[in-house]
């Protein structure tokens, strides 16, 4: 029986035009004001999953990159500002590691 539930979010921006004949990623320019609204997509998120009975809500750490995707530079501090808006749920990590740059420490 399933007693958890988790959702991820990247950190990504609303986007139009997007998909196959959309704006190619590498193409996409987003002004500051608008990447940072992943903050508060994050915050309304982690709320709305708090008051439902969620159990984790996992997050990506990136560092606003350009084309709209993956836009929270600080996980920790984002955690750590979400953790005192909600009651129950745990801010997990999530991370990526691309083979041909360095091998992936052990945890």
């Amino acid at each position: 029986m399933i007693t958890k539930f988790d959702s991820l979010f990247a950190g990504h921006v609303d986007m139009d035009n997007v998909g196959y004949g959309g704006v190619p990623v590498n193409d996409r320019r987003f002004p500051s004001e608008h990447l940072v609204t992943a903050f508060d997509k994050a915050e309304a998120m982690a709320k709305l999953m708090d008051r439902l009975g969620y159990d984790t809500f996992w997050m990506a750490e990136h560092h606003f990159q350009h084309e709209g995707y993956e836009c929270i530079p600080n996980l920790l501090m984002m955690a750590v500002h979400l953790a005192h808006l909600t009651h129950s749920l745990n801010i997990g990590c999530g991370l990526q590691h691309h083979p041909d740059v360095a091998p992936a420490a052990p945890c």
